[in-house]
């Protein structure tokens, strides 16, 4: 069943969501930067953006979290559980940023390893999703199965625009308890629905240009040694931008920090696969020192490696990558060239 939520209702919702949650949604900190930040009432949160400068992946899987403390005994050595976890939601949030928590989920649960402290905030966070109305030049979120502007995957409600309310779509069981514990919803007519369906189809004509993603994935595997990577990696500066900005990558290094003799903690953060250190070894061994092999991984990774495990893309096509690279460099044009 939908439903819909007007615009004053919906601002009153949230601001009382605030009171027992921890809220996150697309806040301006600065001139030109837009961020997934904590809001203390819904007058903060900026509507006016498509999508905040980063995805909101850093909310359930911090870019530095401390994993667990540790401390020598007689006994052995006893470990610390971190702080506890609050029941959050992430409002706002675009569907192609929803999306890649669906990706990540199935990451970090993949077989008989479960990552308990990325679930110990997936599992008390609720993500209010907003479709998109007017996708960007660098948006190709329509190229993927679960895409388009108005995909539900990862979202607990999606929420479209339709005029001086929204249409709302219940995804899943935490969606659903938001909606039974509000006066504020209303059943939606055909009419309503009808808008929605005009909304979501005007959004996507707007993306123009589809990647025919069948064919690149039989072309990358056949193009490990193709000379086509000696030269089109040569304008990339191995920033990092576009995997700290992508709402999928996920690579990470672990560091132990001491806090005297007998005790400290572990920590994780955030690495990129686009970095020269990322794959170094004892002994200085590097099995992707060169530049191209690191440019190569990156793309191979996303649209050959991660299909054969998974039999989905580890891209949303949300565009950021595009969007922030200091080059120009565009992951749709290197993908089509690919021989």
């Amino acid at each position: 069943m939908e439903y819909t939520i007007t615009t004053n209702n919906l601002k009153t919702l949230i601001n009382g969501l605030i009171e027992g949650h921890t809220v996150y949604a697309p806040k301006r900190v600065g001139a030109t930067t837009v961020l997934y930040e904590t809001i203390a009432s819904f007058d903060e949160y900026d509507s006016t953006v498509l999508l905040a400068n980063t995805s909101a992946k850093g909310k359930i899987y911090p870019q530095c979290e401390k994993l667990f403390e540790f401390a020598k005994t007689i006994d052995g050595v006893e470990l610390k559980e971190c702080e506890q976890i609050k029941e959050s939601v992430i409002f706002g949030c675009r569907p192609c940023d929803a999306i890649g928590f669906s990706l990540l989920d199935k990451l970090f649960n993949w077989e008989e390893y479960r990552d308990e402290s990325y679930f110990s905030r997936r599992d008390k966070t609720t993500i209010i999703s907003i479709s998109c109305t007017n996708p960007e030049s660098t948006c190709f979120c329509n190229s993927f199965e679960n895409g388009g502007s108005a995909g539900k995957a990862g979202s607990d409600l999606l929420l479209t625009p339709i005029g001086d309310r929204y249409l709302v779509e219940i995804i899943t069981e935490k969606g659903q308890k938001i909606i039974e514990g509000s006066k504020y919803f209303e059943p939606a007519t055909e009419k309503d629905v009808a808008s929605k369906q005009g909304v979501e189809q005007a959004a996507n004509e707007k993306m123009t240009k589809q990647l025919e993603l069948n064919e690149i994935k039989k072309n990358l595997d056949n193009a490990f040694e193709s000379p086509y990577w000696d030269t089109v990696h040569l304008p990339c500066l191995k920033c990092n931008v576009c995997t700290f900005v992508c709402p999928t990558c996920y690579c990470f290094d672990i560091s132990e920090c001491p806090s005297g003799y007998a005790e400290g903690e572990r920590n994780r953060t955030w690495d990129s696969c686009m970095s020269e250190p990322f794959t170094r070894m004892a002994g200085g061994v590097n099995p992707r020192s060169d530049p191209k092999r690191r440019f190569r991984q990156r793309f191979m990774h996303k649209f050959r490696y991660h299909v054969d495990n998974f039999n989905e893309h580890l891209c949303t096509g949300c565009g950021r990558c595009i969007k922030y690279c200091p080059v120009g460099i565009d992951i749709r044009r290197v993908l089509e060239g690919v021989r």
